[in-house]
């Protein structure tokens, strides 16, 4: 029996995207994609399976090459980041940046990000009304400026950057490619001034730990940690901005759901987790693989990009009770499924814990504002950088 087909997976509306990979799912495991050819896993049990099999790798520069990006500072960087190597090279890289990255370092940052979140809060509370959206768009990238150590006032030039870089994950349009050049360009010379004065003068802050870590004897070089501080940034921007709109989407819409968040704040990291689950921003996981392989049933070639659809795999009526039910009281479950947005296996989200802190405060500041969505959910238009999400989530509050 033939697979079925998606006309343009990577480039058809988010909403129609997302319509059509659940009904796919339901009727088979995998889809294909008649712009690329990629295969998408669908189920759960597959997706969870192939995020660590060894026969598949990252994408590397799979989209520059469908781009015909064949040089140049952009590729130069994206393939140099850890995202895109493999093997030593990329172990190298994550060991290093992990015992900087550390959970304690960012759970130490959590004050921080309440505070960035309530200053973005701020015009909101005390005009009475606002876009969520547009509100809390950089205070991702804040956070990480602050946990990196680039002074305030840099802040919306670093946000503008890593804006402009948010669509190299994905296929991009001459015009990304132009402005994500310009971006990369400048990035990577403010950030090897910056790492050549962290030298000089070490701060309590995360370019310094780059700087100074080491592991097996190894250290990062000065162009590794500037490539891989615009890495972090542009990993962390787009991904955790475009997840708050879905989350608070979702709050929104359930009232009571921001209630019992004020009521019961130890509930707030299962609402993330929960509504990361129901409405990612992020629903997909690139692979490419490295041999001939029987994927769902069919033998793939070598070289074939293969897309696992967490989306769909986090809403599998299989392994979910109630899939298309909000309740974050599932995950108190300790045989609750695995919720597969942050991968698997060596790649797996080295940001996760970043994220997370920056979502669940985020969520505590804005379930104490008590908003009103203004508009009707149906109405509501999305739009997709890198993560797809709602445009705007006009409010009212008091």
């Amino acid at each position: 029996m033939a697979e079925p087909t998606i006309p343009d997976f990577f480039n058809m509306p988010p909403v129609e995207v997302r319509a059509w990979t659940r009904r796919a799912a339901a009727e088979g495991p995998t889809l294909i994609d008649e712009a690329t050819g990629a295969v998408i896993v669908l189920r759960h049990a597959d997706v969870e399976r192939l995020l660590t099999d060894t026969r598949m790798v990252g994408l590397g520069l799979s989209f520059f090459d469908i781009l015909g990006i064949k040089d140049g500072p952009l590729r130069d960087w994206y393939g140099s980041i850890m995202f895109t190597n493999e093997g030593q090279t990329h172990h190298r890289m994550r060991a290093l940046v992990g015992k900087a990255f550390s959970p304690r370092s960012v759970e130490a940052l959590r004050p921080v990000a309440a505070e960035v979140i309530r200053e973005r809060l701020a015009r909101i509370k005390a005009q009475g009304e606002g876009d969520l959206v547009a509100a809390l768009a950089d205070a991702p990238t804040q956070v990480m400026c602050r946990l990196l150590g680039v002074p305030l006032a840099d802040g919306p030039v670093f946000t503008a950057w890593v804006g402009a870089l948010s669509p190299v994950f994905l296929l991009m349009s001459p015009e990304q490619i132009a402005a994500a050049t310009d971006a990369i360009e400048k990035l990577l010379a403010y950030t090897a001034d910056l790492c050549a004065r962290r030298e000089a003068a070490p701060g309590d802050d995360l370019i310094s730990a780059l700087i100074a870590v080491e592991h097996d004897g190894e250290r990062l070089t000065r162009a590794e940690t500037a490539a891989m501080v615009a890495n972090l940034l542009v990993a962390g921007h787009d991904t955790t901005a475009s997840q708050s709109a879905c989350t608070f989407l979702t709050l929104l819409a359930q009232p009571d759901l921001l209630a019992e968040a004020r009521s019961d704040p130890g509930l707030i990291s299962a609402i993330v987790t929960e509504s990361i689950r129901l409405e990612p921003s992020i629903g997909i996981i690139g692979r490419t693989l490295i041999e001939p392989a029987e994927i769902c049933g069919v033998l793939r070639p070598a070289g074939a990009m293969i897309v696992l659809n967490t989306l769909s795999a986090n809403t599998d009526p299989a392994v979910w009770r109630d899939a298309d039910v909000f309740d974050p009281r599932r995950f108190s479950d300790p045989d609750a499924p695995r919720m597969l947005t942050f991968g698997g296996g060596v790649h797996a989200c080295l940001g996760t814990w970043l994220a997370r802190v920056t979502l669940e405060e985020m969520v505590r500041a804005v379930a104490e504002l008590a908003p009103t969505l203004t508009a009707p959910k149906a109405d509501i238009s999305w739009t997709r950088v890198l993560g797809e999400n709602p445009e705007r989530l006009p409010v009212a509050v008091g």
